[in-house]
């Protein structure tokens, strides 16, 4: 022991990221890499290479690439939640504006790579299940409260059924997930104009 010295090891090396962040690299490098090679040729070997992390760093946060993809899955479902929250708390007077912006943010929030997430089984296809489940239940709530209070306004002459907007969104999220499972984004996109009318007509 030298002169001075507590006695105490120093710890070499970088710090440990914290969990929450070795979780996000991980999410973000396997978004790179289903760009790069696709959902189904990409291993958990690409995707902890595309991190710069261990394969056990991977194994500590999801139990597969299947789990990995649940975990987003139940994310972007918060995300959604926390986002038309936000739009629908607004005192808007335009109910075709904020169906536009609904509309638009569910898009945008779906992600990019075309992954099909009606052949993830296993327990991870279970959690995928409940969650999109539990998202349009949601949704729904959020949606019935926000016209409840239009039509308490007198700004919607009827307020819609409960089976009509859930037959609205359950429509609309398996549309957008069919073709972004399909890799045609910008054809789902261009539907956009239509799939608002189609609200419309439900919602007002």
């Amino acid at each position: 022991m030298t002169p001075g010295s507590s006695g105490a090891r120093r710890p070499r090396g970088r710090p440990p990221l914290p969990r929450d962040q070795q979780r996000r690299r991980l999410v973000d490098a396997a978004w790179r890499a289903f760009e790069a090679r696709h959902y189904d040729k990409t291993s958990v070997a690409d995707i902890v290479r595309e991190a710069g992390m261990s394969s056990r760093s991977f194994y500590d946060h999801f139990a597969s690439k299947e789990d990995l993809v649940a975990a987003i899955v139940e994310d972007y479902g918060a995300r959604l939640l926390a986002e038309l929250g936000e739009i629908l708390r607004e005192p808007a007077e335009d109910l075709a504006d904020q169906s536009e912006r609904s509309l638009r943010a569910f898009l945008e929030l779906l992600p990019t790579v075309a992954i099909d997430l009606e052949r993830i089984g296993g327990h991870a296809g279970r959690r995928v299940g409940e969650v999109r489940r539990l998202l349009v239940q949601a949704v729904v709530d959020l949606l019935l409260a926000h016209l409840e209070r239009v039509y308490a306004q007198g700004r919607v002459s009827r307020a819609p059924s409960r089976p009509a907007v859930e037959l609205l969104v359950t429509g609309v999220e398996s549309l957008g997930l069919r073709y972004y499972g399909e890799g045609r984004r910008e054809e789902l996109l261009a539907l956009r104009p239509a799939l608002l009318q189609a609200i419309l007509r439900v919602l007002a």
